[in-house]
């Protein structure tokens, strides 16, 4: 059998073959992050501008003076496209004995799953951020190194600390001011509100220390593993305190949508909040490349899948966590 019968419909079909795949599975990615497909380049940047301040109060009618200040550069956040592959080879033994069209399926079949695997890597690969976002020494998903071009290669977030950063740990604004965006405390609707005020009111500034509202920038979502369902339901679904006979009223109920991940579900205890498409960015850099091919050498024949996934962390404001891993 040529290569010509066994290649030609798959390689017009692959395409299609694995995006219908890609489509039938839910993943996590476009739920939780900002995405954007982009068709050039290795790495995308995105430096912030200081806003600019709340307006000065005048204190009598006739002053109307203004006081000029200079725009200034906040803190550049990168994003690197990393590169993920997986190939299948039958040698030209199992082609030529088997039958055409079982040959045809084998390969048909496998260039589908890769669509069904391209969900999951990109889940693998965003859940990085979170399941290693609070590791004290970084993590090299952080890394963002294009080239000669090192934008990042202290493996920690755009300001040269963790994702999640604890009390003792405090990340600095422009404006001198000290945050932290994580806890080491368990998921009850006691706790759920502590990290609610800490993203929401204590984290509720920009740059210059001046006020934001954060929270009314998209949809409020709590984030976790499966082991934590039970936890995470009562705390947000239970319109009364749970456990209290007094039918005091929960002041956390329905106020986040509730997203389970089963790709956090090595860190057990680790919850998230925050607002979705907010802070974080994920990257599909082009189209899936598969090729079909002969190796000349040996005989085999080959099929290789290549795909391209970045995902940057530009604003700590709006996520916070707690017991999310140090190491």
């Amino acid at each position: 059998m040529s290569i010509a019968n066994w290649a030609k419909g798959l390689v017009e079909n692959s395409y299609d073959f694995i995006i219908d795949a890609y489509d039938a599975t839910k993943g996590k990615v476009d739920e939780i992050y900002e995405t954007k497909t982009k068709t050039q380049g290795g790495y995308d940047q995105r430096t912030s501008w200081i806003a600019a301040g709340v307006l000065e109060q005048k204190t009598g009618p006739d002053d109307m003076n203004v006081t000029y200040r200079r725009p200034s550069e906040g803190f550049s956040a990168y994003s690197v496209y990393r590169n993920f592959t997986d190939g299948v080879a039958l040698n030209l033994t199992e082609v030529e004995d088997m039958p055409k069209n079982k040959a045809t399926d084998l390969i048909t079949d496998h260039v589908k799953s890769w669509g069904v695997k391209m969900r999951t890597t990109e889940d693998r690969f965003a859940a990085s951020l979170f399941r290693r976002g609070g590791f004290t020494e970084g993590y090299a998903d952080f890394n963002a190194v294009y080239g000669s071009n090192n934008f990042v290669t202290n493996s920690l977030a755009y300001d040269s600390k963790p994702a999640f950063t604890r009390a003792d740990n405090l990340r600095t604004s422009k404006g001198g001011g000290t945050y932290h965006n994580a806890l080491a405390v368990g998921l009850n609707v006691t706790t759920l509100g502590t990290l609610y005020d800490r993203v929401f009111v204590e984290n509720a500034y920009d740059e210059r220390d001046e006020e934001i509202e954060t929270a009314s920038m998209g949809t409020i979502a709590l984030v976790f593993p499966p082991q934590l369902r039970r936890a995470a339901t009562q705390a947000v679904e239970s319109e009364y305190l749970p456990g209290v006979d007094t039918n005091d009223v929960n002041p956390l109920y329905k106020a986040c949508k509730l997203v389970e991940w089963s790709l956090l579900r090595a860190n057990a205890t680790a919850w998230y909040l925050g607002v979705l498409k907010q802070g974080i960015t994920f990257y599909r850099r082009g189209v899936p490349q598969i090729r079909f091919f002969r190796d000349e050498d040996s005989g085999a024949y080959k099929a290789s899948a290549r795909v391209r996934y970045g995902w940057m962390f530009w604003n700590f404001r709006f996520w916070g966590g707690s017991n999310v891993p140090l190491s």
